[in-house]
């Protein structure tokens, strides 16, 4: 008794010792510190009250939440950007790059080493990129040049780009499902997603997106780890966004643009400016600045830099200006879009549209919302830095290309103005209950509205012809489209008549356009007036631009108007040009034959075959060089493989080497 006594008094100055303590508690762990202490000193089990057995039903009854729950939402997304995208899968190979990216590659043609090699030590139609290069290789290993192959897999590497969009956005909104359910949509489905999915030539869109939205995630769990007493699951986290970056460039130079996502993701997770975050930035600088120099180089040497000086740098202010608003507007108004934007057509000293001067105030306008913004919430200048930092390298101060506006520019930036828009419209709804229907109802219908519209505009890269009616439609005066169509006509349609008219307008509307003369030159050999068409790629030669097509087009030419010196002298000049294109080494071939030198012309159809080993037309103008060269065995093999591989060699020709041969 004396015992149970002296231990009910320890107990009682106990709680008195440390009642401070305990009323900083909630009242329930109070009474439950309590009731333990007393049955500690009375030697007593442990009641259980009312509300721990309740507590202990719920903790029964709570099921644990898989790592992986926040993913549920992507079972309803991607069927809904599957079917929006779904029209891309009946379509063509078009002519706006796929021929010299895919068709007429030598580099995809098969995965030697000679190939990769090549693939990862050069540039390629003006363009360092190794992995998109790699990917058509693939491709093409599996199913040749079947169009449905390529843009089944673009369609799978954006519904993989979709799901990485997602879990980013849900990271930076802080685990809202809400905003990053519509944030992924918005960004998803709309019709400025179509150019870089339904495009098999731009494939390196997908390459580059996928890479570059994975080593934002890589690198937003580096920030958040920051204070992690485990440094190595901070540098893992560094190294895997470095490693992403590197294949990210390696799919396209805008992914140089990188670094500049990381500063804005520092400033929207206010992360202290130190050394060492300037430090951590230098290996991507590094990167960036060496892919850039080797980009530079390949974009010289294609003549794709405007050197004319036709724009003051008013004018090109002015341009940028202009195109930064419009990715603004054509990303919540998908409406007139093309392939291709042309620069307005304007006298030298003239006004521009009133649209270019409107930008200018525009661009004061939204330095004004990121100023009032700057203390109230951090989404704003984070959305529209990143956008800024995103697009610089393309919004044409300093023009390169044709084009003054690229729709397929918009892919990456768009991630930053989905969360943005996404974010304030959950805000409008939270803030506004009583209109929060009003405000999801309107979502829903310009959502519907968004999905309508990329799903039509799926079709319009249906065919070459689909393609540049869209763009003549709009611009009814550019050369490129109507060039481009022009070689439809003739080329795959066969109507000589509607490509010359296409090719004749596109030369008057814009005489300054090579590529227009030379096609029509093709043309004029197609009617036999070699005459007109060697006068055509005599002109496109003085032209500025890239000579390759005439040159070659003009040496076929002379070849059959009988002028094999003229030839020979065009066909070397286009295989230093391109020495990795097989054109102008498997013509220089036949100039050979014709010339009795069957000797030169074997090396030169073994090399187009060491390029190419599937094409069957190189092997049957093998087989005549070894025919000339009395080798019939050989011969013999040769068409046979030329048969296999799908060809038609002439049927004398062949029962001819076939008894040579003793077949």
């Amino acid at each position: 008794m004396e015992d149970g006594k002296c231990r009910v008094e320890t107990v009682k100055w106990l709680v008195k010792k440390n009642f401070a303590i305990f009323v900083k508690t909630n009242s329930r762990n109070f009474r439950d510190g309590i009731n333990v202490l007393l049955n500690m000193a009375g030697n007593q089990p442990k009641k259980k009250t009312p509300v721990q057995k309740q507590d202990l039903k719920q903790k029964k009854r709570a099921p644990k939440e898989s790592p992986l729950s926040f993913l549920v939402p992507l079972l309803i997304i991607l069927p809904v950007v599957f079917i929006a995208f779904s029209p891309i899968l009946k379509n063509e190979l078009t002519n706006w790059d796929d021929p010299d990216l895919i068709i007429n590659n030598p580099l995809i043609r098969s995965l030697s080493y000679t190939n990769l090699k090549t693939i990862f030590t050069t540039f390629y139609f003006g363009n360092y990129q190794p992995l998109h290069l790699l990917s058509y290789a693939l491709e093409y290993h599996f199913w040749q040049l079947n169009p449905a192959g390529y843009h089944a897999v673009s369609l799978v590497l954006f519904l993989m780009i979709t799901t990485l969009v997602y879990w980013f956005i849900f990271i930076l909104s802080k685990k809202n499902k809400s905003i990053a359910i519509l944030a992924t949509l918005l960004f998803a489905v709309n019709a400025m997603r179509v150019e870089s999915v339904a495009w098999a030539a731009e494939r390196k869109d997908m390459l580059y997106a996928l890479f570059y939205v994975a080593g934002l995630i890589a690198y937003v769990k580096y920030i958040i780890n920051w204070d992690n007493p485990k440094a190595g699951l901070r540098i893992r986290y560094f190294l895997y966004a470095f490693l992403l970056f590197i294949l990210s460039v390696f799919s396209k130079v805008m992914a140089v643009s990188f670094v500049g996502a990381m500063v804005m993701l520092d400033y929207f997770y206010a992360r202290k400016i130190s050394f060492r975050m300037i430090i951590e930035k230098i290996p991507f600088i590094l990167v960036s600045f060496a892919v850039g120099i080797a980009q530079v180089k390949a974009t010289v040497e294609t003549n794709t830099i405007d050197t004319s000086n036709r724009f003051t740098m008013i004018d090109r202010l002015l341009i940028v200006c202009r195109n930064f608003m419009f990715y603004f507007y054509k990303m919540i108004a998908p409406f007139n879009l093309s392939t291709f934007h042309p620069y307005p057509t304007k006298a030298h000293g003239a006004p521009w549209p009133p649209e270019f001067y409107f930008a200018s105030i525009f661009v004061l306008l939204l330095a004004g919302l990121l100023v009032w913004s700057f203390r109230k919430t951090r989404i704003i200048v984070f959305a529209v830095g990143f956008m800024l930092m995103a697009l610089a390298l393309v919004l044409q101060y300093i023009a390169i290309g044709p084009a003054m506006f690229n729709e397929r520019y918009s892919l990456i930036p768009a991630v930053a103005f989905s969360f943005a828009l996404a974010s304030g419209i959950v805000y409008l709804a939270g803030k506004f209950p009583k209109e929060k229907y009003l405000t999801w109802g309107a979502t829903g219908a310009y959502l519907l509205l968004m999905f309508y519209l990329t799903f039509a505009r799926c079709g319009v890269w249906k065919t070459s012809l689909t393609l540049w009616d869209d763009v003549l439609s709009q611009y009814p005066r550019v050369g490129t489209a109507l060039n481009n169509r022009g070689k439809y006509y003739g080329k795959d349609l066969g109507d000589i008549n509607r490509a010359k008219e296409d090719l004749s307008a596109a030369i008057r509307f814009e005489p300054d356009y090579p590529n227009s003369y030379s096609n029509r030159g093709i043309v004029y050999c197609m009617q036999g007036k070699f005459d007109s068409a060697i006068g055509d790629f005599n002109t496109a030669i003085r032209l500025p631009g890239n000579h390759y097509d005439a040159f070659l087009n003009r040496a076929i030419a002379y070849a059959q108007t009988n002028h094999p010196d003229l030839a020979m002298k065009d066909f070397n000049v286009v295989i230093r040009m391109a020495p990795g294109k097989p054109e102008g080494i498997m013509n220089r071939g036949i100039l050979y034959l014709r010339a009795n030198e069957p000797q030169k012309a074997l090396d030169d159809f073994n090399t187009v075959i060491s390029m190419d080993h599937e094409n069957p037309e190189y092997y049957q103008h093998r087989a005549r060089a070894l025919v000339n060269l009395g080798k019939y065995p050989d011969a013999w093999n040769d068409l046979q493989t030329c048969i296999n591989a799908g060809g038609k060699p002439d049927p004398a020709f062949t029962e001819q080497v076939r008894k040579a041969a003793g077949r």
